[in-house]
């Protein structure tokens, strides 16, 4: 469910609902997915860009990475192979603005917490789950 709603806000697409709003066990397990505050910020805000497929691989991984203004990126990866995966990506990838000489802020706006921040050439780590996701905002 959370891939296919951040999927849907990295590429800054309307949101439609399609499912039956009245069901209440269907309600109560994608609600904290389709009320995340965070991820919503990242579909409604517009630098220009909407966001773009930086990574394919064929281990079944996809970054996604959306401008999200004054120097800071949303950054979507995706696990769509058939084994969980671990991530790890230089941020070097997502944009130039994330030098190997300075040291990255990063939140989980799955979790919605502050991770500790990247030193100076560290990389985004994760691990995903089949078919599953992680979102993160970088600055």
């Amino acid at each position: 469910d959370r891939s296919h709603f951040g999927a849907w806000a990295i590429m800054s697409s309307p949101l439609i609902l399609s499912f039956n709003l009245s069901d209440s066990a269907l309600m109560d397990r994608v609600w904290p997915i389709i009320s995340n505050r965070a991820v919503l910020k990242v579909n409604q805000r517009w630098a220009g860009h909407p966001g773009r497929r930086v990574t394919l691989s064929v281990k079944g991984l996809q970054v996604w990475a959306k401008p999200m203004g004054a120097k800071s990126y949303a950054v979507f990866l995706m696990n769509t192979g058939q084994l969980p995966i671990n991530v790890s990506l230089p941020l070097q990838n997502i944009s130039a603005t994330f030098t190997p000489h300075s040291s990255v802020c990063v939140r989980d706006l799955y979790l919605e917490k502050a991770l500790p921040p990247l030193k100076v050439g560290a990389l985004l780590d994760a691990s995903l789950p089949v078919h599953d996701s992680g979102f993160y905002c970088a600055w």
